[in-house]
């Protein structure tokens, strides 16, 4: 693919965080079009899914396990951030991505695991890389090309560059969520609590904006702009004016809502760790309840 190529492929997909599958389905065979599988799931165990890659996957992926790539060593999944430099390097090597490449990335569970390695990976300074909107459902759904073959990865070379902004940590949490949209991700009995569990419920202030409220019931596919701006004019009236800092459980349901964000062009923040970091603390407090609009 030359340069003019390139350029046009990139206008075409614009500065959307999503590609089409009948877009990915064209671009199928193409050494610099690299594809993973980050299928799993946050059942208990929470767990990624290889049996499912093995079994089928579309054409010409490869698998990455969400709990091991791009991913911080040596502590609890439901509190581990987002890799440092070292972890970050690693996965890139291991996974065979390159400088121009593009990384799409599917999975089967509301765009949660992809959208988390999607984070992560700009983070760490790889752009171009998309989640496969309505995820391997849809694609099936769309009878494109399946495989149970296992491509070759070579040693990928992209040198990671962290990029702020993207993320935050509890200790930059702590000083900044007062001014800002904190929405939380989670369905709505995560963030409502049980009332026999006091250390269950929400971040106080932060609003309830559900991941599957910008997603379609019946495709899984995320919903179109306009859509998508009124729910969170319904949901978060103050999304527009003040800086949007996005949470869930543990930093991945709410990457959906930044797939979304994205998509409206709206800048908006990861706080790594999420309501599983918060809650480590027993004098922070915590609400219950239903949703609070700001």
């Amino acid at each position: 693919m030359n340069d003019i190529d390139d350029s046009r492929e990139r206008a075409a997909l614009g500065r959307s965080p999503l590609i089409a599958a009948e877009d990915l389905a064209g671009m199928l065979g193409r050494s610099d079009v690299k594809i993973f599988d980050v299928r799993g799931t946050w059942s208990t165990p929470a767990r990624a899914l290889p049996e499912d890659y093995q079994a089928e996957h579309i054409q010409g992926a490869a698998f990455l396990d969400w709990t091991k790539h791009f991913i911080e060593e040596g502590v609890p999944l439901g509190l581990a951030s987002v890799a440092d430099d070292a972890g970050a390097r690693d996965a890139f090597e291991a996974l065979g991505i390159d400088e121009g490449d593009l990384v799409v990335l599917y999975d089967d569970y509301a765009h949660m695991q992809a959208g988390r390695i999607w984070l992560a990976m700009r983070h760490w300074g790889f752009d171009n890389v998309r989640v496969l909107n309505g995820g391997w459902t849809y694609w099936k759904s769309l009878n494109l090309p399946v495989t149970s073959d296992v491509p070759a990865l070579t040693i990928g070379t992209f040198q990671p560059e962290k990029q702020d902004g993207l993320k935050i940590d509890l200790d930059v949490f702590l000083e900044t969520y007062g001014q800002a949209c904190l929405i939380d991700a989670r369905g709505p009995a995560g963030y409502a609590g049980k009332p026999d569990d006091p250390r269950t419920g929400h971040i106080p202030g932060a609003i309830s904006v559900p991941f599957s409220s910008v997603l379609d019931p019946d495709t899984g596919l995320f919903l179109d702009s306009d859509q998508i701006a009124r729910v969170l004019d319904e949901s978060a009236p103050t999304w527009r004016e003040k800086p949007i800092i996005a949470s869930c459980g543990s930093g991945y349901a709410a990457t959906t809502i930044l797939l979304a964000l994205a998509g409206l062009d709206q800048p908006a923040t990861l706080f790594d760790g999420s309501f599983a970091a918060w809650k480590q603390d027993p004098s922070r407090p915590i609400e219950q309840g239903d949703s609070t609009r700001s």
